[in-house]
């Protein structure tokens, strides 16, 4: 049967590569990606403007990206630079923003552009790496693994993106096997040349691929040993004598750097200040991650040196696996095809990158498992000849030989006998368990080693795949143009895809959790404890809204904030959160202060909520009153100077005030109140407490405690004082020593919080006798219910002064005052002194009756 051509093998080999990665190329966007679309945006219009100098975007450097991205933007966009008012930064999505408002473009069709082109020049650096690999082991292997580079899942993942990763790996490969082409088949001077472009090209992508130099370093060293070993009267002498190697090292550095240079307009006029620039970069860019890194189970800084051979047994195909141990076994035994040294030594110089690239790598603290991309292809090659070698054992079972594995010969016949469909099983075994993933390709791990049921707690996972999909779900929400959600990948892998209000992650700040509609939590973040491990704490006790799956794993959990209340651990006042008419909500407030002096001011915001449409224009009506009811401040008007009827429904208002105290103020302790009523009618809204949906009587909120003046020194202090939970302290007790029966035992109890609650405790007083009964016993809040604990904040003082009735008929005798908190649901606080635990109630002393 005829011969195959080599235009087209060379054309197959394309489109196996190009359709695995060209469909879908709108379905999702990865995490840096929007990055480098602005940065692309940005290289067009200095290209364009002849700004040389800002051609420099970023130390990676990415120029080829760059140069792929404004190609796209020639194509699809080609008055970009005209239009532009100059060049974007890139942190945010200002790019986006500007497109927006000035065009009909979305970043996502200008994205898809982009990586079209990328995907297209990824499938040609692949289809022309069979050239080489023809010459280095025969057509038929040189075409098989071509395919294995072609259809990696991993490599599969990385190379459909706007974005260096991907495109540094097939460059950084193709520049070695040109250059092993060069080495190891008749070193014609076109094969360095070509090497030394490409490998120029693949510095430009991405700086990983530096490490060719010591690659080819020690393979020269290698090849300069062993012909020198060679006897004199050999053809070799005449190499051995000249230094034509170290002659080929240079030249094959001088051509890469003139490519370098030519293609990077940086480079023409500050070639000093570009590369310095580079370093700093990337020196404070390998030192560390901008945020924690995750391996083994755990957060961390940097994975150390067992990450990348751990990425490597997760991220391989079983295929690749299998076919490395084969290519050992066979290369151990010298068996076939490693016994031809035409094939064992470009499998040694493949090795040989691979070993120097995670070696490298290794070096730095920032480790993410593509980083190992570059590896792949090599490694890829070589687990081809495992699986040759393997099939041509097979092969020796049905009588056959490695005729048609012969240098140079390829025909529809070599690669179909009964023998070498084994081989075609293994192609199917190394890519079709990558495309079954479709459409989120990298959430493939290795089957071997427990695929996607294992890799979340071995590796860092997710590079924004799955995002999409919960936008998706959150446009199909009513008003979902209205909505504000909060993402930790917000730019980009969320905010292409959603309609409304995407907001970057923030959980610390309260107007995150008050005015934001919905939370998208991603995989890495539950890993790495991101934002915090209280965010992640609290999230993990709700139930999601949405859940995204692919690939085996969980992607992304979508929560409804709307009618949920704030985390413990967002520092602001939220216990007293209330429902006014279910139409407004207090949502939190902001106090800063807990004590001041007469005639000081502060300023004060209340955090309120439109529940519903409204047709009244309500009036909020604050007081700050004292124990007796006297008011000594008030605000009393439209809250934020706005009528409610026009209020934005679930938009939260900061209303602020400044709260003025009067300079003739008694010294106490003074409570801040709120309500709302209709100006008309004067009829109050009803008010409900949020956290238990009980109704409040009456129509007012209390939702502050406030000190005017210095709260009094604590009298008798207890050391150490006893802890109700971790609630609250009692620094001291007072009684009198003696009491009369019919009197009232007066007693003072000091008390402090230590942290908020929504909670409002009983105080309960126990008069007991020498058999322990109870003679006399008051029950009821603090300060006889001015001051409820769901207004404790940390540090408050609360001074509560009580008279405890005392029995006519109270006999004569010793008798123990017993003092604790309770709720009717919940029982008693546990109590603590010191280190100690100290059961439910605390005896504060003793009087006597005479």
């Amino acid at each position: 049967m005829r011969r195959f051509s080599t235009p087209l093998i060379l054309l197959l080999l394309f489109l196996a590569a190009w359709l695995p990665r060209a469909i879908p190329l709108e379905r999702f966007v990865t995490i840096d990606e929007r990055k480098w679309l602005a940065r692309s945006a940005n290289f067009y219009q200095a290209i364009t403007h002849s700004d040389w100098p800002h051609t420099f975007q970023r130390e990676h450097p990415g120029v080829t990206v760059m140069w792929a991205g404004t190609l796209a933007l020639l194509l699809r966009y080609p008055t970009y630079p005209l239009e532009a008012p100059g060049q974007f930064a890139w942190e945010r999505e200002y790019f986006e923003a500007w497109l927006a408002e000035n065009t009909t473009f979305t970043p996502l069709e200008l994205l898809a552009a982009g990586r079209r082109i990328i995907v297209i020049l990824i499938s040609l650096a692949i289809a022309a790496s069979y050239l080489p690999l023809r010459r280095l082991l025969g057509a038929p292997l040189g075409l098989v693994a071509t395919i294995f580079m072609a259809w990696d899942p991993f490599a599969v993942a990385l190379s459909q993106q706007l974005h260096p990763d991907g495109f540094v790996a097939v460059l950084t490969f193709l520049a070695l096997a040109l250059f092993l082409a060069w080495l190891y088949d008749g070193q014609r001077w076109l094969d360095l040349a070509a090497a030394g472009v490409v490998m120029g090209l693949a510095w430009l992508t991405k700086t990983p691929a530096i490490f060719l130099v010591p690659t080819g370093a020690i393979l020269l060293s290698i090849e300069y040993v062993r012909r020198s070993q060679i006897p004199r009267t050999t053809h070799y002498s005449s190499l051995v004598t000249h230094p034509i190697l170290l002659i080929a090292f240079i030249l094959w550095g001088l051509i890469a750097t003139a490519t370098f240079v030519a293609l990077w307009p940086a480079m023409w006029v500050d070639p000093v200040g570009t590369l310095r620039h580079m370093g700093t970069e990337m020196g404070e860019y390998v030192e560390r991650h901008t945020t924690v890194n995750y391996f083994l189970g755990r957060p961390v800084d940097d994975p150390g040196p067992l990450f990348y051979p751990l990425a490597l047994l997760w991220r391989a195909s079983p295929a690749l696996l299998i076919g490395l141990v084969a290519a050992l076994f066979a290369a151990g035994r010298r068996s076939w095809p490693f016994d031809d040294p035409r094939t064992r030594k470009p499998a040694l110089g493949l090795l040989v990158f691979a070993l120097v690239l995670v070696a490298g790598m290794t070096l730095g603290a920032k480790k993410f498992d593509r980083y190992l991309l570059p590896a792949f292809p090599a490694l890829g090659v070589i687990a081809a000849l495992g699986w040759a070698a393997a099939v041509r054992w097979g092969s020796e079972g049905w009588g056959g030989g490695n005729r048609e594995w012969e240098i140079g010969k390829l025909s529809p016949h070599s690669l179909f006998p009964p023998p070498y469909s084994l081989l075609l099983v293994a192609l199917l075994l190394h890519g079709l368990p990558g495309f079954l993933h479709y459409p989120y390709y990298l959430t493939y791990y290795n089957p071997l080693v427990g695929g996607t049921r294992t890799a979340p707690y071995v590796l860092f996972a997710g590079w924004g795949e799955g995002m999409d999909e919960a936008a998706r779900w959150l446009n199909a929400q009513p008003d979902a143009e209205r909505l504000r959600v909060v993402a930790w990948y917000a730019d980009g892998p969320f905010s292409y895809f959603f309609r409304g209000q995407s907001v970057e992650v923030g959980y610390s700040s309260p107007l995150y959790w008050l005015d934001t509609d919905y939370t998208v939590l991603y995989i890495n973040q539950w890993q790495r404890q991101l934002p915090s491990p209280e965010a992640i704490s609290y999230f993990a006790g709700q139930v999601p809204a949405y859940t995204v799956r692919g690939g085996g794993l969980e992607l992304a959990r979508v929560y409804d904030l709307r009618d949920t209340l704030l985390p413990d651990f967002v520092e602001i006042g939220k216990e007293s959160a209330a429902d006014f008419g279910s139409l407004i909500r207090l949502s939190a407030y902001d106090v800063p202060q807990q004590v001041v002096q007469p005639g000081d001011s502060f300023q004060m915001t209340l955090f309120l909520q439109s529940l519903a449409p409204m047709t009244v224009n309500y009036n909020a009506l604050i007081r700050l009153v004292d124990q007796g009811g006297k008011e000594i401040w008030r605000a009393d008007g439209w809250p934020w100077g706005a009528p409610t009827a026009d209020w934005p429904l679930r938009q939260i208002r900061p209303d602020g005030y400044t709260v003025t105290i009067p300079s003739d103020a008694a010294p106490g302790l003074y409570k801040l109140t709120l309500s709302f009523y209709d100006p008309d009618t004067f009829d109050p809204l009803p008010v409900t407490a949020v956290r238990s949906d009980r109704p409040l009587d009456p129509s007012t909120r209390d939702f502050a405690l406030l000190w005017v003046g210095d709260p009094p020194g604590v009298a008798a202090p207890a050391n150490p004082p006893w802890r109700f939970g971790d609630k609250f302290a009692l620094l001291s007790a007072v009684l009198p020593a003696q009491a009369q029966p019919g009197a009232e035992l007066p007693l003072r109890l000091d008390w402090e919080g230590l942290a908020s609650t929504p909670i409002d405790y009983t105080t309960f007083v126990h008069i007991v006798d020498a058999a322990g009964v109870n003679a006399a016993q008051q029950d009821q809040q603090p300060l006889a219910g001015f001051a409820p604990t769901h207004l404790w904040t940390p540090g408050l003082r609360v001074v509560d002064e009580r008279r405890i009735p005392l029995p006519a008929d109270l006999p004569s005798g010793e008798y123990e005052v017993r003092v604790g908190l309770y709720t009717v649901e919940a029982g008693r606080l546990p109590i603590s002194r010191g280190d100690q635990p100290a059961g439910d109630l605390v005896v504060i002393g003793k009087f006597t009756v005479p």
